[in-house]
Parts: C-alpha cells; sequence; structure tokens
C-alpha cells in the first residue's frame, strides 16, 4: 500500500487548503495510507478530511519552527509520496529531503509567478528558495497551461517534470450541501454574493466602490460577502459606511458551506486583482451560477462566457465592473447549463 502525506499549514478555509483536500479525497483509500500533516489544526476545514486520513499537528504555527518535527515524522512513516501546496512547505521540504528516506515531492504551485512578482508577495531571497524548491521537486503540479509556462521561464523549472492539473472540485460533496436546502435569501431581494479571505488580492473594495450606482437602479441589490479577515475587514466596512451602504452590503464571515449561498443567489462576483485558479468560480460554474468575473487569471476566460453565463471585467475597473454588474442582472440561472467541468486525477501522478 503507498503511503501519502499530505503537508498544510493549517486547516483554515484557504483555497490552497481546499483544493489540497479535494486531492486527498480523491485517491482511492483502498490502495494509498493517508497522513495528513499541519503546523496548526485549526477547525475550519476538518469536517472536509475523511474519517480514514491520519491528521498529526505539529503545534508549531510557523514554518521554520516545523523543521525538525516534521524531519522526525518523515523518518518514522516513510511515505512514498509528499504533496505540498504552499510555496514556503516546498521550501521546507527542500531542506528536510537529504535528511530522509527517499520519498516523491509533489509540489503544486499555488500562484503565478509573475504575480506573485509583481505584488511583491515576497522578497528576493524568498523567490530564489522557492525558485530551488520548484526545480527540486520530483513533480511540480500547475494549475493552467500559462501557469506552467511561467514556471518554466520563470522559476527554471524543468518541463519534463511540470504537469498541468486543474484543480478538482468535489461534486458530489457540493451536491449534499446543497441538498434539501431552502434560500437563506429573503424573497423579493436581488442577491449577490463574493466569496474569499477579506484581502487586498481579492478587490472587495473595488466592488463596495461598484455599487452606489448599482443600488441607485436596484435598491433591493444586497450582496453577502463571505469569508475571513486577512487585514482588510476594518478598511472595507469603513468604506461601506461612508457609502451609505450598510443596508446593501453584509459581511458572513466564514462559512462551512458556502454552496448554501451560491446555489440560491442571483449571480456570483468575483472582484480579484490576481488569483491563482479561482475555484469559487469553478464551483459556481457547477451551479449554474450566473456570474461576473475580472480577467485576473486566464483560466477565467474559460469559464465565464460574455451574454451566456456572466460577463467579463478587466481587474482593478471599477466602473466597467459596476457595468458588468448590471448586465449580468439580465441572466437568470435557469437559463443556463453549463458544460461538463472535468476533475483532473492526482493519482496519475503518483
Amino acid at each position: 500500500m503507498k503511503k501519502v502525506v499530505f503537508i498544510l499549514p493549517n486547516l483554515n478555509a484557504g483555497g490552497a487548503e481546499r483544493v489540497a483536500l479535494n486531492f486527498l479525497r480523491q485517491l482511492d483509500v483502498d490502495s494509498s495510507n493517508i497522513t495528513l500533516v499541519v503546523f496548526q489544526e485549526t477547525d475550519q476545514l476538518l469536517s472536509l478530511v475523511p474519517k480514514y486520513v491520519d491528521i498529526i499537528d505539529l503545534g508549531t504555527i510557523s514554518t521554520s519552527r516545523s523543521y525538525f518535527k516534521l524531519l522526525s515524522i518523515i523518518r518514522k512513516t516513510k511515505p512514498s509520496v509528499v504533496f505540498s501546496t504552499h510555496s514556503r512547505v516546498a521550501a521546507l521540504l527542500l531542506f528536510l529531503k537529504p535528511f530522509c528516506p527517499k520519498f516523491k515531492h509533489v509540489a503544486r504551485m499555488q500562484n503565478t509567478p509573475s504575480l506573485e512578482k509583481k505584488f511583491s508577495a515576497y522578497g528576493p531571497v524568498k523567490r530564489k528558495i522557492y525558485s530551488l524548491a520548484f526545480q527540486r521537486a520530483d513533480v511540480v503540479i500547475s494549475q493552467t497551461e500559462a501557469m506552467k509556462k511561467e514556471g518554466i521561464d520563470i522559476f527554471r523549472i524543468s518541463p519534463a517534470i511540470v504537469k498541468v492539473l486543474p484543480n478538482p472540485i468535489d461534486t458530489k460533496y457540493i451536491d449534499e450541501c446543497i441538498k434539501y436546502k431552502f434560500s437563506p435569501f429573503p424573497p423579493g431581494q436581488i442577491s449577490a454574493v463574493a466569496s474569499g479571505r477579506l484581502a487586498y488580492a481579492k478587490g472587495f473594495d473595488n466592488l463596495i466602490f461598484s455599487l452606489p450606482e448599482i443600488v441607485e437602479n436596484h435598491p433591493n441589490f444586497v450582496l453577502y460577502i463571505l469569508g475571513n479577515d486577512n487585514g482588510e475587514e476594518g478598511r472595507l466596512k469603513k468604506l461601506v459606511c461612508d457609502l451609505d451602504l450598510s443596508n446593501n452590503v453584509t459581511f458572513m464571515g466564514f462559512q462551512d458551506n458556502p454552496y448554501y449561498y451560491y446555489a440560491h443567489c442571483d449571480l456570483f462576483i468575483l472582484s480579484s486583482r490576481w488569483e491563482g485558479f479561482p475555484n469559487v468560480l469553478i464551483e459556481n460554474y457547477y451551479l449554474n451560477t450566473p456570474m461576473v468575473a475580472t480577467t485576473c487569471v486566464p483560466i477565467v476566460k474559460d469559464l465565464v462566457l460574455p451574454g451566456v453565463n456572466g460577463f467579463l471585467t478587466p481587474p482593478d475597473d471599477v466602473e466597467k465592473l459596476k457595468d458588468a454588474v448590471l448586465k449580468c442582472l439580465s441572466l437568470k440561472r435557469a437559463d443556463i447549463d453549463n458544460e461538463y467541468y472535468a476533475n483532473s486525477l492526482l493519482e496519475s501522478l503518483l
């Protein structure tokens, strides 16, 4: 039986964490012995971890403090495959691997390298270390062809080890989450949903700035923002008050079942400045939700077809975002029938 270890910093409700758990849930339990190692066992996504998976909490929180405990666990478990989905974890494994029994490191790239560089996600020293970590991995998972090209060009990864594997979604789990659920929204209201951590990258400030004219035309328009604070909550709530939108914007915080909201809203809005691969857009695509999305990453144009299932807008353009939302109000979920989204299987790379 193949021993597979997944390593996550925590079980917070981030996109990378959800993707890793979706991959984990794909694996055949009869042929794989699966262990999940976390630096800190938060409980937000704990319900997504199958009961047959062993969870090891290092209790270290930070990546650097996890070195010796993780080294001990890998030596003890002797995995054949170790999966990482954060650059800092891939870097940690770079320094661990020479002192461990041999294993295959499958490293997923979290974001597009050029966007990380553009928005100063980290400095030149970390960029060099992360580049080396991906270069030394056995398999590197790229979410799109564009990301693969950048990984090769910017991180200097060998083309032979880079495999394109779009993020999976667990459609059975989504179906179960929306089964027998009534709409959470009041009748007679136009309900829009945006989802993600309250961070600058998500562009929620631009979305809020776009609302006054939308609300002027549609006073019953209400935006629900799902997600934890990541440094922007105070600023965003002040912006809502300053624009006199308190009756039209609701901050919902983290929701363990966001699909309940996606399945019943009138439209979903992705306002991001940048994304690695927008999981929430795939989930709403699956649910045939009318969508407005910024062209923050090339894959968006494959999912959102203007006038058919949604509308596109450039990142950081409040006026065009407003226009896209107003146009999208004419689309109805019942008239949308998106093509089947085929999940990629991690098993083929292990």
